[in-house]
């Protein structure tokens, strides 16, 4: 029996001392919260850290380019035909080495559709081949059917 008590006793205080503890709980929160967005830090970097990765990144597109223009690869940028994408110099990988099953990102049309833009000039998509090559295959067909007919 006396433990029950000593353990009502124990709860007893704990309820009295409860309001307390809970506006001590509040005001602390809000203190804090007050503290944490008085001022956002600032970066411990100093600027000319800053301007020295700029350059080394500069460099490095600068050896990029030159290793493409030693290998004789197009220096400018390669359009899409159908949607107009415009894969750039910069691109990790040059367009050249592009594998054979390579698709525009954006419309997934494939790699022949890509044309080399030089300055604000589009180069021409040469579909001659392709305008021949239907026009023979009609011609054929319609030689088949004139000799099948008769």
């Amino acid at each position: 029996f006396r433990d029950r008590l000593l353990t009502f006793e124990k709860a007893e205080r704990v309820f009295t001392m409860g309001p307390r503890v809970v506006i001590l709980v509040i005001v602390s929160a809000l203190v804090g919260q007050a503290s944490a967005f008085a001022g956002a830090p600032r970066p411990m970097i100093a600027r000319s850290s800053v301007a020295a990765a700029r350059a080394q990144l500069h460099m490095m597109a600068k050896k990029k380019l030159d290793v493409r223009e030693e290998k004789g690869y197009w220096q400018g940028e390669w359009v899409c035909a159908d949607c107009g994408f415009i894969y750039g110099p910069t691109e990790r990988v040059p367009f050249e080495e592009q594998p054979k099953g390579f698709v525009c990102p954006q419309c997934a049309g494939p790699r022949r559709r890509f044309v080399k833009k030089a300055g604000d000039v589009v180069g021409s998509l040469d579909d001659s081949g392709l305008i021949i090559g239907t026009l023979v295959g009609l011609a054929a067909v319609g030689g088949l059917l004139y000799f099948g007919m008769s």
